[in-house]
């Protein structure tokens, strides 16, 4: 029959668990090195005496204590659930307690309550479980808090969020508008006037005109030339 010794400190408030005896040299040597600080070379033992007794509830225990010790508190608590199964009562009682403080160190406070209060149901008594409970409550209702206020933090994180989306909008609005200002007042400058080219009719017009001219110029020039000769050929004035 096994025997719980002497209680282990696993933390400041967890007060800790015992690892049990059994007469096994694997489990007697991972005792051993586990009381003597070398929980590497306990859980090595432990992890033989676990092929050996797979279905040994104690040795399951023995071999979370060594997990416990160097922080793998997800594997330990797999450990301690296995020995929950234990039909000894002082050692499923232990199982849980444990369990609970697995839970804990992995802040799954709902979870640690609800294994403390197993431990509890089956040893009332047990001063070191009362008072990890209420530390795990008290974490729970700290968490429940904090995601009751979780709601209106995003609240507030949403709205600042839409203000400065409605910031950025007035301020693409004002530069598209300055924009639009800009392109129209330079449709609004005057072009620089050019004179109009001539079209082809107006050349055409152009050319007749300056050879009409040209034209009236020698019939002219003929008449002033026949009226030059007409006055050579006639006679001199008399002045009697």
């Amino acid at each position: 029959m096994r025997r719980l010794l002497a209680l282990m400190t696993l933390a400041p408030f967890l007060c800790g668990f015992s690892i049990l005896e059994k007469r096994d040299p694997e489990i007697e040597a991972g005792n051993a090195a586990l009381k003597a600080g070398k929980a590497d070379d306990a859980l090595a033992h432990y992890d033989r005496a676990v092929k050996k007794l797979p279905a040994d509830a104690g040795a399951h225990y023995d071999r979370g204590a060594a997990l416990y010790a160097l922080s793998r508190f997800d594997e330990a608590g797999q450990e301690f659930l296995r020995a929950t199964e234990a039909k000894d009562a002082p050692l499923k009682e232990s199982a849980f307690y444990n369990l609970g403080n697995a839970l804990f160190k992995k802040e799954k406070y709902k979870e640690a309550v609800a294994a403390y209060t197993r431990a509890l149901g089956l040893r009332p008594d047990d001063k070191q479980a009362k008072w990890n409970l209420e530390i795990a409550l008290k974490k729970q209702k700290e968490d429940q808090d904090k995601k009751k206020n979780q709601p209106d933090q995003n609240k507030n994180d949403q709205n600042k969020d839409q203000k400065q989306a409605n910031q950025d909008q007035k301020q693409d609005q004002k530069k598209d508008q300055k924009q639009a200002q800009n392109d129209q007042k330079k449709n609004d400058k005057p072009q620089d006037q050019k004179q109009p080219e001539p079209k082809p009719q107006d050349d055409k017009q152009q050319a007749e005109a300056v050879l009409d001219n040209l034209e009236r110029s020698s019939k002219d020039l003929e008449k002033e030339r026949a009226r030059a000769r007409a006055v050579r050929r006639a006679p001199p004035e008399r002045d009697w």
